[in-house]
């Protein structure tokens, strides 16, 4: 099963780690030619079209030229790129890298998008040949106070001898808190996926429904870019947003699905995760708090300010986005997309109640504020639950970069962390590989605690106007982040210019 590894800053970014690393760099379009070790592997167009090539695929004269995979000499003006995927093959570390670049940087070049990345932990699975990444866990968890525990579907794990392998790597300039590690390995009949919610509950999914329409608000048809797990991500065009616009501080998206006669329950499956300058502005808004950065962790540790971060998100919807549906004549609130990423898009179920809802069509909603949010597909399922079996797997063996024994430490979370505070540190676990029941499938999850904290150079005295604004006005922190990614993108803009 496909899954969408994406992160977007006027860009996308597809990582295929090879080894459980990859390069970090910054690359101006115009210096493409002097880097031999890149070579152009997919283009996705504009309109939609994807364009796969052949190896020696070259941008000249902001022309992508080359031979596709069909054989046919291909030339596709810049102007027409919407994502191209490079790949980079690093003989040192043994690392392969695909990244992404949105027409709207244009003029301004490849730009390698770690250098802003604040997230989280990689979680790599070992598929029998290599290590590829495969999950994210805990982005956003800034801190102890906002600690949480995560689900992450290893697409790639496959048994090795009787063991799962897989490693957790430190690849951001962050510590991190690892408290616990353990596998959840779900055997289901083969006519079912199996998939989570923002909660850890697991729902079986039997037939996918592709959504009959998928538009915005200004009646543009997404449908090809919203029905299918593939290469075509939407997300906003920021640049062509005016942070003093009103309209422009959030995009509304409408939906609409086929309902089976009498269906009164729902399971929306969303791919999808917050944007990589989403996870930008949490830095950037933690670094308001200047040299009081710690007190505000402390804070954040009050069972009082957890209620408070809730409501707040949930009014931002930044990380938080609301679900609505038309019943009863009117749009009502059913469900939440809770954030993630910004590198692995997990499939999620948005438990759906149709209460209300007439006819044979369910319509859906969402206003996602403008730049905090990406998304790869939509679909709907409407199917009764089917019995599996979980298991819960603790480690055979979990060594750290230093070398200490981890098995104790990641058994339960408890508050006893390992503690990976430098970029390049890994810790490396093998798991038993239980049976496998007779005519059965197998999906196994990653199930990690834990929490990061960012390394800021934050200094001097809070910006208490602006923390106030971002707190109590109501979009000001769409419009924050908005004028922080134009004076970002001026500031790329003149860099490169002289």
């Amino acid at each position: 099963m496909f899954k969408k590894i994406v992160a977007s800053l006027t860009l996308i970014c597809v990582i295929v780690c090879v080894q459980g690393c990859y390069s970090k760099q910054l690359i101006d379009r115009r210096e493409l030619r002097t880097h031999p070790g890149y070579e152009i592997s997919t283009v996705v167009t504009v309109d939609g079209n994807v364009f796969e090539f052949a190896p020696d695929a070259v941008l000249t004269d902001s022309i992508v030229r080359g031979i596709t995979k069909d054989g046919a000499f291909k030339e596709i003006p810049l102007s027409q790129i919407n994502m191209v995927y490079i790949r980079k093959f690093n003989p040192v570390t043994s690392c392969l890298t695909a990244i992404g670049v949105t027409s709207a940087v244009i003029g301004i070049g490849f730009l390698i998008i770690l250098a802003t990345k604040e997230s989280c932990p990689f979680v790599y699975s070992f598929n029998g040949e290599q290590y590829i990444f495969d999950g994210e866990p805990y982005g956003g968890a800034i801190c102890e106070g906002l600690q949480r525990t995560d689900l992450c579907k290893l697409e790639h794990l496959r048994p090795v001898d009787g063991e799962y392998r897989i490693q957790l790597a430190n690849e951001v300039n962050e510590t991190q808190y690892t408290d616990e590690f353990k596998l959840w390995v779900v055997d289901h009949s083969p006519e079912v996926d199996v998939i989570q919610d923002a909660k850890g509950n697991l729902y079986t999914v039997a037939a996918r429904h592709r959504p009959l329409m998928v538009v915005d608000s200004r009646g543009e048809n997404l449908h090809a870019w919203l029905s299918e797990k593939d290469l075509l991500v939407w997300e906003s065009d920021m640049l062509d947003k005016d942070p003093k616009n009103d309209a422009d501080l959030r995009d509304t998206l409408f939906l609409a699905f086929l309902r089976p006669p009498q269906a009164e329950k729902a399971k929306p499956i969303v791919l999808g995760c917050n944007s990589l300058w989403a996870s930008q502005m949490l830095m950037r808004m933690v670094a308001l708090c200047g040299s009081h950065v710690k007190q505000l962790y402390e804070k954040l540790k009050n069972p009082g300010a957890s209620a408070q971060r809730d409501a707040w998100c949930n009014w931002t919807e930044i990380y938080a986005l609301h679900v609505y549906i038309w019943a009863n004549g009117d749009w009502v609130r059913r469900g939440v997309i809770i954030g993630s990423g910004p590198f692995i898009a997990e499939e999620r179920i948005v438990p759906l109640d149709l209460e209300g809802v007439e006819g044979d069509t369910v319509k859906i909603q969402l206003a996602p504020p403008t730049g905090f949010w990406q998304f790869n597909s939509f679909a709907m399922d409407y199917s009764a639950e089917v019995p599996f079996e979980m298991q819960e797997i603790s480690a055979s063996s979990m060594v750290g970069h230093n070398g200490k024994d981890l098995c104790a430490t990641l058994e339960s979370a408890d508050r006893k962390y390992y503690v990976m505070p430098d970029i390049g540190q890994h810790a490396v676990f093998t798991f038993p590989v239980p049976a496998l029941k007779p005519d059965n499938e197998r999906v196994v999850f990653a199930k990690v605690s834990g929490y990061y904290e960012m390394h800021l150079n934050a200094s001097g005295p809070p910006r208490f106007d602006k923390i106030h604004r971002i707190l109590s006005e109501p979009n000001y922190v769409v419009k924050f982040a908005l004028e922080e990614y134009h004076k970002w993108h001026n500031e790329l803009v003149s860099k490169f210019r002289d």
